[in-house]
C-alpha cells in the first residue's frame, strides 16, 4: 500500500470519531494531539494514562485521566506512548471494555506526524523529494553503523537489516564478550568512554575509522527505514542529512530533556557549549525554548556534513565532561548520550538554512 494511501485510511478513521481519548501524557501523546488539532481542528475529550504517578495533571486545559470503565464505549482511544508499552495498555483497555483502539507505534505515527509537518510547511520530509534515475546504483557508498552493546535484550521480532547498515559493539574495549565482528574498541576511538557516551563510540569511531559517501548511525532498537530508491534519491539530490522527524514538545524541549538531564547537568552543558562554539550559544537558547526536538543521535549525513557536526560536537562533549567530572570525580551514568541528543538538535536546528535536511521514518523494533 502507497504511503499517502495509507496515511489518508489512518487520518480518515480520525476525522470520523465523534470522540477521541489519547492514551498517553508524555512526547508521543502531545505530538499526536498538536498534529490531530492543526489538522483537523479536533481535540481529544482527555489524555487517559494507567497512573497518574509522574503524569501531569493536565495538558493544555485538557484533564489527564486515569483510564475507567467510564469512557464511552464507542470512543476511539489513539494509544500514544512507546510500542513495548502497547500490550499491557490493550489489557489495560479490554479490562474496560474500549475495543476501538487505534496503536500508534512508530510507522504510524510517521503516517500522523507527516501530515501534519506536511500542512504546516516545515521539516521537508524525505518521501516528497523527487527520483531523477532509477537505473543508478547511486546508493553504494552509503554505510550506516548500528550501535549495538553486549546488555541489550534480544529482539522478539524478525527484521530484515539491510546490507548498508553494519553493527558495531559499542564498549568492546570495557567487555570480553563478543556480539559483533566489528568492535569501537579497533583504530581511533573512545569505546572505554561507553559507558557514559552510549552509541555516540560508535559516531567517534565512524568519524575516524571510515570514509563513505555518506555515513550514519542508529541503534540495535531502532533504525531509519531507508529503501535504496530512497538512497538514490539522497544522493542524486544531494541532500545532506536525513533525519527521524522531531518531537513536539511540551511546554517546550525541556519537557522532553528535562526528563533525563537535571537541571544542574543543563545549564553545566549550556556552559560547554558557551566556551566551546559561542556562535551557538544564543540561537540554541531559542531553539530551546521552541518546541522541536530530534532525538535518539540518529541520522544519515554527506561525508562533508558527518564531518563538521562531529568536529562540532565532540569537543564540547569533552569540554562537559570536564565540567561535570571536576578533580578526577567519576561518572558512571550515560549523561553524555544524553548531553548529545539536545546538541544534535541544536546543531541541525541552527543550520536548518545551510544544510538540504529531509526527515525519514525511523522503525522501533521490539
Amino acid at each position: 500500500m502507497k504511503r499517502s494511501t495509507e496515511r489518508n485510511i489512518i487520518w480518515k478513521r480520525i476525522e470520523d470519531a465523534s470522540t477521541i481519548f489519547i492514551y498517553g501524557a508524555q512526547v508521543v501523546a502531545y505530538g499526536v494531539y498538536v498534529a490531530i488539532r492543526e489538522v483537523l481542528g479536533k481535540e481529544p475529550e482527555a489524555f487517559i494514562v494507567s497512573s497518574k504517578d509522574n503524569n501531569p495533571t493536565k495538558i493544555e486545559d485538557i484533564s489527564v485521566v486515569e483510564v475507567n470503565r467510564n469512557i464511552q464505549s464507542n470512543a476511539l482511544v489513539i494509544v500514544a506512548t512507546p510500542e513495548v508499552y502497547h500490550k499491557s495498555i490493550n489489557d489495560n483497555l479490554k479490562q474496560c471494555n474500549l475495543d476501538n483502539v487505534l496503536f500508534v507505534d512508530t510507522h504510524v505515527e510517521y503516517m500522523i506526524m507527516s501530515r501534519y509537518f506536511k500542512k504546516a510547511g516545515r521539516f521537508m520530509l524525505l518521501e516528497d523529494i523527487p527520483l531523477l534515475d532509477k537505473d543508478t546504483n547511486d546508493y553504494v557508498g552509503v554505510k550506516m553503523y548500528m550501535a549495538k552493546h553486549y546488555k541489550d535484550p534480544v529482539l522478539k521480532g524478525k527484521y530484515d537489516i539491510p546490507s548498508w547498515i553494519q553493527p558495531i559493539q559499542v564498549g568492546a574495549a570495557l567487555v570480553e564478550e563478543r556480539i559483533a565482528d566489528l568492535l569501537d574498541s579497533t583504530g581511533d576511538n573512545i569505546s572505554y568512554k561507553n559507558y557514559k557516551y552510549s552509541e555516540l563510540t560508535a559516531m567517534y569511531w565512524a568519524w575516524k575509522n571510515s570514509k563513505e559517501d555518506y555515513l550514519g548511525i542508529c541503534h540495535y532498537r531502532r533504525m531509519l527505514v531507508l529503501s535504496n530508491n530512497d538512497l538514490r534519491i539522497i544522493k542524486q539530490n544531494k541532500v545532506n542529512v536525513v533525519l527521524p522527524l522531531p518531537f513536539v514538545c511540551y511546554p517546550d524541549t525541556s519537557g522532553q530533556y528535562g526528563r533525563y538531564i537535571s537541571r544542574d547537568d543543563q545549564k553545566k552543558m549550556l556552559q560547554a557549549l558557551k566556551e566551546i562554539s559561542p556562535d551557538y550559544y544564543d540561537v540554541a537558547l531559542r531553539i530551546l525554548k521552541g518546541p522541536y526536538l530530534y532525538n535518539y543521535n540518529m541520522f544519515l549525513a554527506d561525508w562533508h556534513t558527518f564531518n563538521d557536526y562531529c568536529q562540532w560536537i565532540f569537543p564540547i562533549l569533552e569540554r562537559a565532561e570536564m565540567i561535570c567530572e571536576p578533580e578526577g570525580i567519576e561518572r558512571r551514568d550515560r549523561y553524555i548520550g544524553y548531553f548529545a541528543e539536545v546538541l544534535t538538535a541544536i546543531y541541525f536546528l541552527y543550520n536548518k538554512n545551510n544544510l538540504k535536511i529531509v526527515h525519514g521514518e525511523k522503525k522501533w523494533m521490539v
